[in-house]
């Protein structure tokens, strides 16, 4: 297995000391070949890594924004082309811990004498992005329920009110769990063979970015597969992501506090979309999970003075729900 690893990662901007942070600590795996890397239009001086590491560093340069989903399908595509056996994807802010790898690569190979390669992937731990389950949430508080609304379900509120409390505190009782089976996860972290890429094709381009990871790798548990997380193997977050729930007190904040217009338009437009055309199971539960977020985040946006972006919300929830993807003309990437 040695070596037959290639490490997919998208960049922008100019993000070169979190992308260095990534290639440097994942070749010092020798699991790792090759790292390929998306620029969308990055302006980072990117030959530096190429010059560093010429034999395993390849990047591929796109003349545009062009979002996250595109950037990783045009990554992954050229990780399949290429021969990769297996492909790891990261986001350029994510970092390996020094075993992290090479626990992934011994989960994937354990559950797929179980499964089959074809149809298991495996996901390294980032306790920010995971913080239920670091926190010592219980797995069924912790995994987004059947039709949820942006992440909201009815039947989590009385939980929700009770961790608030001092008694109802969630505790990490010893070590987290070995594997928390997961409906759908983020690209950064998920390590699978090619087999399985090939199987559930590329990301969907019309989604752009936010929520096009969940919709890509609910393909792996929808076609029949498993897809586990695993809190041994360790993913440091160079950047904190703008919707984590440590930067504010609840999800509504989240959308009305953050900085971003088009962050929180395609989040919730993208979220919307994948909530009522994939996730919702019942219908009924999904709009009384919508009527019930709508106006706690209506309560929210009037003590916030945040009546401008709860009209952006709106709208942004109106698209996805009608199926109006694709790049905004308001919010060029």
């Amino acid at each position: 297995m040695s070596k037959q690893t290639t490490l997919v990662t998208l960049t922008y901007g100019n993000r070169y000391d979190y992308l260095h942070t990534l290639i440097s600590r994942s070749l010092q795996s020798p699991l790792i070949g090759q790292v390929l890397v998306v620029s969308n239009a990055s302006t980072a001086p990117l030959g530096k890594l190429t010059e560093q590491w010429p034999e395993q560093v390849r990047v591929i340069r796109l003349d545009r924004n062009t979002g996250s989903a595109n950037g990783y399908a045009v990554g992954i595509q050229a990780a399949l082309e290429s021969g990769a056996q297996f492909l790891w994807l990261m986001d350029d802010d994510n970092a390996p811990t020094v075993h992290a790898v090479a626990t992934l690569h011994e989960r994937l190979q354990r559950l797929a004498q179980v499964h089959g390669l074809d149809k298991t992937a495996v996901l390294g731990f980032r306790p920010t992005h995971q913080a239920d389950i670091a926190a010592g949430v219980p797995q069924r508080y912790a995994v987004q329920r059947r039709s949820s609304f942006l992440g909201f379900h009815v039947a989590h509120l009385p939980y929700k009110l009770w961790r608030r409390l001092p008694w109802g505190r969630p505790q990490v009782n010893g070590s987290l769990p070995a594997l928390v089976q997961l409906p759908f996860a983020t690209y950064g972290g998920l390590l699978a063979h090619h087999s399985l890429y090939r199987k559930i094709g590329l990301p969907l381009e019309a989604l752009k970015l936010y929520a096009d990871d969940n919709e890509y790798t609910w393909r792996i548990t929808a076609t029949g597969g498993r897809l586990f997380l695993v809190p041994d193997a360790l993913l440091d977050d160079l950047e904190h992501s703008w919707n984590i729930k440590a930067r504010s007190g609840n999800v509504y904040e989240n959308y009305l506090l953050g900085d971003s217009d088009l962050r929180a338009y395609y989040g919730a437009r993208n979220q919307a979309w994948f909530d009522k055309h994939i996730w919702a199971e019942s219908p009924l539960v999904y709009q009384f999970n919508r009527w019930l977020f709508l106006r706690l985040l209506r309560v929210f946006a009037r003590r916030s003075k945040a009546t401008a972006r709860l009209k952006l919300l709106e709208q942004a929830i109106a698209d996805g729900e009608s199926g109006q993807l694709g790049l905004h003309r308001s919010y060029p990437l």
